[in-house]
């Protein structure tokens, strides 16, 4: 079985999920944001893999990171040249990044071709909440629309009950690995029907175009580019600010969006002076620029 995630974050979780068992023994947190000195030395000690066995192995897991939610989508039933150039200025601060999503990309449109024929069957991961992975699976099933593969998704509730608290995901990229096993109980599969439908409405996104797509009211339709640009504007402090910090608390209030897209909008802020620079950007980190907002009016 061929399991599709349709960024690098999910991708990786699901390629440890699928290589570890119940009981295995872990050297230490996958990964450690936030909390203080002692939980973080806590979470590095060594411990058993909570997870429940997935089974198989992580070379089942595929990756395709189009961005899909964005930009020019016309040519992807002929071609990938505008979703080349639009990946290519998504990643321009980290060529080697690029260099490797779109490497992994090709591969992973190679392996469905092939499924095509060998119908090994195609498992998704999406929320229903992500314009790109939404994407991601009605692009598939027009992919594989007139193929007899088995495809199925695995739908992240966007709410979950957990530990007397509500846990809320808003894409599949925010699942603890260890827990993405439990979540193989919400695959359906997908049927003919749906798969026709699902494939038609990527044409009609195809024959809209829009500049960017979002989900609203659960439904997913084209927006104007400066869609989100209004939460920007909201958390811009007064005074100096780091783009990194204007980015990660829109990012904490708003779903549907990454951080390249708003890093690109907030380029276009500077270029028309409503956001003044005031000193560059590191060498090594392009989100560390200083600005604030032009007074003028």
């Amino acid at each position: 079985m061929i399991e599709l995630a349709f960024g690098e974050s999910p991708a990786g979780a699901l390629k440890l999920a699928k290589s570890m068992k119940q009981g295995e023994r872990l050297n230490g947190a996958i990964a450690v944001f936030g909390g203080t000195r002692k939980e973080q030395c806590k979470a590095k000690k060594p411990r058993s893999w909570s997870g429940i066995t997935m089974g198989g192995s992580s070379q089942d897991v595929a990756e395709l990171t189009l961005a899909l939610d964005i930009g020019d989508i016309s040519d992807m039933d002929t071609g990938m040249n505008a979703r080349k150039k639009l990946l290519d200025v998504l990643f321009a601060d980290f060529p080697d990044v690029y260099d490797k999503i779109w490497e992994t990309n090709l591969h992973t449109l190679t392996r469905l071709q092939e499924a095509k024929v060998t119908l090994e069957p195609v498992r998704m991961w999406i929320c229903n909440s992500d314009p790109t992975e939404l994407c991601g699976l009605y692009f598939v099933c027009r992919l594989m629309v007139d193929a007899r593969t088995p495809l199925s998704v695995v739908r992240i509730p966007e709410q979950i009950e957990k530990d007397n608290s509500i846990v809320n995901y808003r894409s599949t990229g925010e699942i603890n690995p260890e827990a993405l096993s439990a979540f193989t109980k919400y695959e359906e599969p997908i049927s003919e029907l749906q798969r026709i439908v699902y494939a038609n409405i990527w044409k009609d996104l195809v024959r809209e175009n829009a500049l960017l797509r979002a989900v609203i009211n659960g439904s997913l339709i084209g927006v104007p580019k400066d869609f989100y640009d209004f939460a920007l504007r909201a958390n811009m402090p007064d005074g100096n600010f780091k783009i990194t910090q204007l980015i990660g608390k829109t990012l904490s209030q708003i779903s549907g969006v990454g951080d390249r897209w708003l890093f690109l909008r907030i380029q276009t802020m500077l270029q028309s002076g409503e956001l003044i620079s005031v000193s560059a950007a590191t060498a090594d980190h392009p989100y560390s620029e200083v600005v604030k907002r032009s007074t003028k009016v």
